[in-house]
């Protein structure tokens, strides 16, 4: 049988399929290896480099820098500005090396620090992060860092020293509204471990009080990320690249007015005390001094100081009102007595009763009064008589209630951390009072003139006043207006918040509010040195109070105000605590501020005679 015979050109083409498979199997190789080959020798040079000296990348978190705090009008009273802190490289063994010790030496020789804190440092100090290196100077100055990069080829490349940027808070203004401020410290381990600050890093600085602290979620940032290249000793190889920038925190806009804070504690120069200034029609706060004063970035140094200026006396000391309390026992008079403003009370200049005597602030007496006339002339056996005598027969318990009527058992709600709890307003039911602790009329006595355990913060006082100043309304003092982000859009606004209100008639308030106005403005009145304006239509009502405190030294002085009379847009509280009499001593005080308010003064006319500049040495 014969084959069938392939035709010569089917076969070639069989042949040449199968060749170019072939070649292009050997070509597709030929390009993977070339590729591998290009990957290793061009693409990946730079990782197999680093492998080959032993150099590794290292992610290294920037600090954020936190947002500014400004006063109303947008100037700035605290901020972050750029500094540098230094770090060194430990051994896994932390032994003070040759090289080691060469590098704290310099660096000891340059910032002008002892080189056994360098030391102790080098060996104790725990990590901040998992890179084997501590920090060693925090902030240093900028012509330090020019000294440090200069000589930086003096130092063993085996305990290189190198520099990174943080954000330093810098407060405009010293040692100005410190207490508001507040201060900002390291992070501890402690606050590490709350919710709030999980996300933190362990070197972040946080506001430890004041609106630093307040609003702590607003001023932090996001923390960024540089990308760093280090070698088997950890030394930073060429420059930082940044993989995730840092981003700024929001800004936080206060009711501080910037020249108001000033006035107001230039004014209370050396004294203690505290100067308030609100705006009645909402409580918003624009000024309000606590002396003494400390400065925030050196807040360590005040720990022990004896006079306590890391004290806020506004919203934390607690102090006797004195006959400030009249002008709010008058409503419980007015209200739950029903008594006529028109009823007269004989003063003869001591007041008996119970086997009680009690003198008045004036030896002579002040012959019949009235009630506009026993706040006008602040006459204490007036409210003996009527408070202490006929409402207080029930063991306080109605003077207790306009007491809370006007907040006095509760915190002002201010907007700051660390407000001081209120003292429960004291009465036969909250003392307590059995067989063995009776309640004594001198108990009531007492309370009438505003002490004997009647105790308020200046803050409480200067809320209270602007109820009375608007007709009724408690609004919670309010410090920040609004928040805005670094590129200026809004974030939030604070809106005014009413925290209660006083159940009083209209009637009441015309006839405390013209006793008040008397205060002022009639020549017998207590708070006459108050004075007159240039701006005649700018009237003023007021009341003061001298207060004994309860160690018996020297009175506090007080003086409370607000005005214009008729549309109230500023109340003010002064306290000077044992400055002595409230009209001699706090009234020219808040004068002093009124004219610069009204433009009847200058800023640069009010001179601090004497006043140190560091509260230390006060």
């Amino acid at each position: 049988m014969k084959q069938k015979k392939i035709p010569l050109s089917m076969k070639s083409f069989k042949v040449d399929r199968r060749i170019h498979v072939i070649l292009f199997l050997i070509a597709a190789v030929f390009t993977v290896l070339v590729f591998r080959l290009w990957t290793i020798q061009v693409y990946n040079q730079a990782d197999y480099k680093l492998a080959r000296l032993g150099n590794v990348e290292r992610e290294v978190e920037i600090q954020s820098a936190r947002g500014d705090i400004r006063d109303r009008y947008g100037r700035v009273l605290a901020r972050d500005v750029s500094n540098r802190d230094i770090w060194i490289t430990i051994g896994k063994k932390r032994e003070i090396t040759s090289a080691v010790r060469t590098s704290l030496e310099l660096l000891s020789e340059i910032l002008d620090k002892p080189y056994e804190s360098f030391k102790q440092a080098y060996l104790h100090k725990e990590r901040e992060s998992k890179r084997w290196e501590i920090r060693v100077a925090e902030r240093i100055p900028p012509h330090k860092y020019v000294i440090l990069e200069e000589r930086k080829i003096e130092f063993p490349e085996e305990a290189m020293i190198y520099a990174r940027k943080v954000p330093t808070r810098y407060y405009h203004n010293d040692t100005l509204a410190a207490h508001i401020l507040g201060y900002t410290g390291p992070i501890d381990k402690k606050e590490k471990k709350m919710e709030r600050y999980d996300k933190y890093a362990p070197y972040s600085l946080i506001g430890k009080t004041g609106i630093e602290k307040q609003y702590e979620s607003y001023l932090h940032g996001s923390d960024g990320i540089n990308k760093i290249i280090v070698d088997k000793n950890e030394i930073q190889r060429g420059s930082a690249e940044e993989i995730k920038p840092a981003i700024p925190g929001n800004n936080v806009i206060l009711n501080i007015d910037n020249d108001y804070q000033l006035a107001a504690e230039q004014i209370l120069g050396v004294s203690e005390g505290v100067i308030i200034v609100s705006d009645p029609r909402d409580n918003s706060i624009m000024a309000m001094a606590s002396n003494p004063r400390y400065h925030p970035k050196y807040y360590r140094d005040y720990l022990y100081a004896p006079n306590r200026p890391l004290f806020d006396r506004a919203i934390q000391g607690k102090y006797e009102p004195g006959s400030v309390f009249k002008i709010f026992e008058a409503f419980a008079l007015l209200e739950e007595l029903k008594i006529s403003p028109d009823y007269e009370v004989y003063c003869p200049g001591v007041y008996t009763n119970w086997d009680l005597k009690m003198r008045c602030h004036k030896a002579t007496g002040h012959g019949y009064i009235n009630l506009y006339d026993a706040i006008t002339l602040s006459c204490n056996v007036y409210f003996y008589t009527m408070v202490g005598e006929k409402m207080c027969v029930d063991g306080g318990r109605r003077l207790r209630k306009w007491a809370m009527n006007f907040g006095f058992e509760d915190k002002t709600g201010i907007d700051l951390p660390d407000e001081a709890a209120a003292t429960i307003f004291p009465s036969k039911e909250t003392e307590r009072f059995t067989a063995q602790k009776k309640w004594y009329h001198g108990n009531a006595i007492s309370h009438a003139i505003g002490q004997g355990g009647v105790l308020f913060t200046p803050l409480q006082v200067n809320t209270a006043l602007c109820a009375i100043a608007n007709g009724g309304t408690l609004y919670k003092p309010q410090l920040a207006q609004k928040i805005i982000s670094p590129k200026g859009e809004s974030i939030k606004n604070f809106e005014p918040e009413i925290a209660g209100k006083i159940e009083a008639s209209t009637k009441t308030f015309e006839i405390v509010k013209k006793a008040m106005w008397e205060v002022v403005n009639n020549p017998r009145g207590t708070g006459r040195r108050l004075g007159g304006f240039k701006d005649v239509d700018f009237t003023m009502a007021g009341k003061t109070g001298t207060a004994q405190p309860g160690n018996r030294g020297v009175p506090h002085a007080w003086f409370v105000c607000y005005g214009p009379f008729e549309k109230p847009e500023i109340a003010i509280t002064v306290l000077i605590v044992n400055g002595g009499h409230g009209g001699d001593v706090a009234s020219p005080l808040a004068k002093q501020f009124l004219d610069i308010y009204l433009g009847n003064g200058k800023l640069q006319d009010l001179v601090m005679a004497d006043t140190p500049v560091d509260p230390l040495l006060n």
